[in-house]
């Protein structure tokens, strides 16, 4: 069965998502107990869920470029709809405009590939060592950016170091104004 757009983005793209920011707080949790075992698998959970919602969240413009909804143009091509969703691209809590869009596809590329090599001089990270897990970002993420406290999935960006789960919210938030998606709030699930 194949699912229209629009399912494609509630039912399969939201609750990757959802996995992630579980993961993450599972991390948190074993963080806090202090348990050596559980915060090494936490990690993996986490690198692995954040990995998965960076596929589906940048591979969905292609669902949308298959499926051809009124909103966009007959002849628009999957880089035109990235960039499209990357002009509604927005910090949380901020107007300005950023590259999350980009970024997103450039984590996913780096995840699945391990090194990029092509068009290498356009992207924002250039290998998989650009996703790790490691401490709490304190002093080095953006205020505001990421979780307070405990490790998180950060992504080191040639320009700065990001916070994964503000990428993905980011992005999610880029697609939800780009079509007008009216949902319920649905990122913390």
């Amino acid at each position: 069965m194949q699912l229209d757009w629009l399912d494609h983005f509630q039912h399969i793209v939201i609750p990757a998502w959802q996995a992630y920011i579980r993961a993450e707080e599972r991390l948190s949790a074993a963080m806090r107990a202090d348990d050596e075992a559980a915060i090494q698998n936490a990690r993996y959970d986490a690198l692995r869920e954040g990995g998965a919602a960076a596929f589906y969240l940048h591979h969905f413009a292609e669902v949308v470029h298959r499926a051809q909804p009124h909103w966009i143009s007959p002849d628009a091509t999957k880089a035109d709809i990235w960039s499209t969703v990357e002009e509604s691209c927005t910090m949380l809590r901020t107007d300005n405009p950023v590259r999350d869009v980009s970024l997103l596809g450039d984590v996913a590329d780096a995840l699945k590939h391990a090194v990029l090599n092509r068009r290498l001089e356009d992207r924002q990270v250039a290998a998989a060592e650009a996703v790790v897990v490691t401490g709490d970002g304190f002093g080095v993420l953006a205020f505001g950016e990421g979780k307070f406290g405990g490790e998180q999935v950060l992504i080191l960006a040639r320009d700065r170091t990001r916070a994964l789960s503000s990428i993905l919210q980011n992005v999610v938030d880029a697609w939800r104004r780009t079509v007008g998606l009216d949902l319920p709030d649905i990122g913390q699930g």
